[in-house]
This record gives structure tokens, C-alpha cells and sequence, in this order.
């Protein structure tokens, strides 16, 4: 039998919903429409889920009508009306959630108690029993554990010729030796200060939104602006010096305006958030809202909670291991920055895999644990220096058609260091600071 409280509690919950979506985030961690135990609430619950999975804004108005025809079921306009009013405030949702949970499960128990009776068999009660306990422990559990339908859901994957083969980066050798980007998969890349991790992420990201992907770009050291300027450059071969400077011509902004239609047209987003729990939900918003493809972290050390007395190894390897598992269940690739040692700076050998390797990743071994694919970046950050390079190029050391890094500094190596699923080697990509851009050799 429902309690006034069990009814109270349940339309708290849905009016805060409607107030804040941002809450589903927390509510389908937790909760499943059948520990609503009021059966027009649950109905009202399944119609905010089915709003969600159709990337709409869950606000009254928009409910109301969205669901005009089943609205009967839900107790009717008023009802639905009255229970957007039943939250002022989102404290303790969190609380209420669990509520809910236990009250469930409660209800699970006393049902059983009901159904029980001394005509029963021993093995009648225990399969009563059983059946309860399995229930009780899937609440706790996100997903059903249905091994038929992992069966078919793989048969089908393997014999569909229009199934997703990941996203490309417009880097021809990096996506053939990573097989492309694929979903479920965390991509570490890392690299000295100054060899240009940003620029290389930034260019991927830029190139898969402009083939349509949905990109979430995570910058914990640039501005929206900076992040910009730095795609445009690339995209229109113009001096992101002189964008940030307003050296350019009107006629540049113009053609700056349409490049950046294309780009957000496609949902770019750039989130500055560096508190890493406040992040992991932006992303999952975005999610909601949009679909999503990639995910772009830069960089790891930037999302570290300073409040923590944790060794800063661990604290790396916590963000990267959740990292790692926000792939998985989202069903997303993430592309994680990271630094390198500053030994790399002393290494010595003929080429770039001589100079860099996974133990390099600046104080955690966690994150090449964790990835699935690992890329080092290398170029001679020396050739910058415009007097070094022309005292090089005078003893004809220079050579700009060289697919090494160390000679040529229009090079960058990229070496594929960690792969599961596939083979390693080193990519030569051309490498143009003044544009910010990186592309095939």
C-alpha cells in the first residue's frame, strides 16, 4: 500500500527533473521507472526518458505537448501541472534518490511476504525467495545481464556492412595504424612542453567536427577564444598571432565568420571546466542533448584536485582509469593530453622511437595502463629558434624534405608506441606553427 510519504517523495523527485534537467544525469545513474511506485508516476518518468532519447528539453510546456496523447495516463494536465511545483530546491536530490531505491526494495521484500503462504512447498518459497534477491540486487546494476542478447547484438554488429568504423582524423598513416578512432577506446597523447600536443589535438578535433562527428573539447589551459583562433588558423592558413593581435583584414573576420558556422553547426563545444566531477557531467549533458563521438582532454594534470593528499601518481591514475571507464559506458572515444618527463630532452638515437617511449608520460604509469592506444609526439623544438635554424641551414644541415623531426622543422613524429589493435610504428606529419597546423607529409 502507498504511503502519503512514498507519494510526496516520488513527485519531489520528477518536479525537480522538470526544473533542472541536468538531474537525469544523477536519476538514471540511480534509479529505474518501476521504483516509482505510483503507477501514473512512473508513466510520467518513462515520459521524460523517452524526451531524453529524443535529444528535447525536458521543461513542462514541451512535455505537455510531446505527450498530449498519453497524458491520460500520467493523471492529466493538471496532475502533470501541479507535480512541476512539488520541488522548490535541488538539495538532497541525491538523498531522495536513495530513498527511493531502499523504498523499492522494501516494497520487493513486503510483497513477497504476501505472496507466501504455509501451502507453499520449501522449494516454492525458496524459489520465491531467490527471485526477490535477484530483483533487490538489480537495482543496484545499470544494465539487465541478458547473454542471448549480447549474442545477437554481436551477430548483427559483425554482419552489418554499414556499421560505425570509428572516426577519422584526417591523418592518413596515424588513423590506418589506430584503425581510426574508434568508440569505447581512451587515446593517450604526450609530449614536452612546446612540441605542440595542443595544436595536434585541436587539428584532430577541428577535422573530424568539419566531417560532421560530434566533438567535446575539454581546454583547462585556453580561453573558447584562444581554442578558436588556434582552429582557424589552421582551417584558413592565417596567423592565429595575428587574429589574437586584430592585425588581420575585415575580409579575413568574414571568411573566419562562415569557417566557424561550419564548425558549431556540427556541435563543437569547449568547456573550460577544470573541476574534474563538474566536467564528467558536462560531457554526459552533452551527451544527452546531442549524441556524442569524441571526447578531447588537455590536459590530464589540469583536472587534478589539489585538495586531495593522494601521491600525484595516484591522482592521475584515478582521473585516467574514470576516463577510461566514461569511454565504456558512454560508448564514446576519448582523447587524453598528457605531458612527458623532461629526460626525453637528453635522449639520444637516429629517430624519434629512440627518444620517446610510454615510461616517458610525465608521473603515472596508470595512464598507459589504462589506454588503449598511446601516441608520443616529437619534434626538435631547437629548429623554433629562427638563428639556431639558419646557422643549421648554412652547414646544409637542414633537411626539409626529411621525415625525421631532429633535421627538419617541418616535421613532427608521431610514434605509436601502445596499440591493442594494431600494429606500432612512427607517422611523419608536417608540421606549421605559424599556422597551428598539422597535417599528412
Amino acid at each position: 500500500m502507498l504511503t502519503n510519504n512514498q507519494i510526496v517523495l516520488e513527485q519531489e523527485l520528477l518536479g525537480s527533473i522538470f526544473k533542472n534537467n541536468n538531474l537525469m544525469l544523477k536519476a538514471r545513474e540511480k534509479i529505474k521507472p518501476e521504483m516509482f511506485l505510483y503507477s501514473k508516476h512512473m508513466n510520467i518518468y518513462l515520459g521524460i526518458l523517452d524526451m531524453v532519447a529524443n535529444k528535447l528539453e525536458v521543461d513542462l510546456i514541451t512535455f505537455l505537448e510531446h505527450h498530449k496523447k498519453r497524458v491520460g495516463d500520467m493523471d492529466g494536465v493538471t496532475y502533470v501541472t501541479e507535480i512541476y511545483t512539488c520541488s522548490a530546491s535541488d538539495i538532497g536530490f541525491n538523498t531522495k534518490l536513495d530513498m527511493l531505491v531502499n523504498n523499492y526494495k522494501r516494497h520487493l521484500y513486503v510483497e513477497m511476504k504476501d505472496k507466501i503462504n504455509s501451502d507453499m512447498s520449501l522449494e516454492e518459497i525458496e524459489s520465491e525467495v531467490e527471485g526477490v534477491k535477484v530483483k533487490v540486487h538489480k537495482c543496484n546494476i545499470k544494465k539487465e545481464l541478458d547473454i542471448d542478447k549480447q549474442y545477437d547484438d554481436y551477430i548483427n554488429w559483425l554482419y552489418d556492412e554499414n556499421r560505425d568504423k570509428g572516426m577519422k582524423s584526417g591523418l592518413t598513416y596515424l588513423d590506418k595504424y589506430l584503425g581510426n578512432f574508434q568508440k569505447g577506446r581512451l587515446v593517450t597523447v604526450f609530449a614536452r612542453s612546446g612540441v605542440g600536443k595542443t595544436t595536434f589535438s585541436l587539428q584532430l578535433a577541428a577535422n573530424m567536427a568539419l566531417k560532421g562527428h560530434k566533438i567535446f573539447y575539454g581546454s583547462a589551459e585556453m580561453t573558447r577564444n584562444q581554442v578558436f583562433n588556434r582552429i582557424v588558423a589552421s582551417g584558413l592558413s592565417l596567423s592565429s598571432k595575428a587574429i589574437d593581435e586584430d592585425t588581420i583584414l575585415k575580409e579575413d573576420k568574414e571568411s573566419i565568420a562562415k569557417f566557424m558556422t561550419k564548425v558549431i553547426n556540427n556541435k563543437f563545444y569547449v568547456s573550460t571546466e577544470t573541476d574534474f566531477e563538474k566536467f564528467i557531467d558536462e560531457i554526459k549533458v552533452y551527451k544527452l542533448q546531442n549524441s556524442l563521438d569524441v571526447v578531447f582532454v588537455d590536459y590530464i594534470n589540469k583536472y587534478i584536485d589539489f585538495t586531495d593528499r593522494d601521491m600525484l601518481t595516484n591522482k592521475l591514475g584515478k582521473i585516467s582509469g574514470m576516463l577510461k571507464s566514461l569511454a565504456m559506458e558512454e560508448d564514446i572515444c576519448v582523447v587524453l593530453m598528457a605531458q612527458a618527463n623532461r629526460v626525453i630532452d637528453k635522449k639520444v638515437g637516429d629517430n624519434a622511437v629512440e627518444k620517446i617511449d610510454s615510461s616517458d608520460i610525465q608521473d603515472s604509469a596508470r595512464i598507459e595502463q589504462d589506454s588503449d592506444q598511446v601516441i608520443g609526439l616529437y619534434r626538435n623544438v631547437k629548429l623554433d629558434d629562427k638563428m639556431y635554424r639558419e646557422n643549421l641551414f648554412n652547414q646544409g644541415k637542414l633537411k626539409y624534405n626529411s621525415k625525421n623531426a631532429d633535421d627538419n622543422p617541418e616535421c613532427m613524429n608521431a610514434v605509436i608506441i601502445k596499440n591493442r589493435h594494431g600494429d606500432r610504428g612512427t607517422c611523419a606529419l608536417r608540421w606549421h606553427g605559424r599556422y597551428s597546423r598539422v597535417s599528412d607529409f
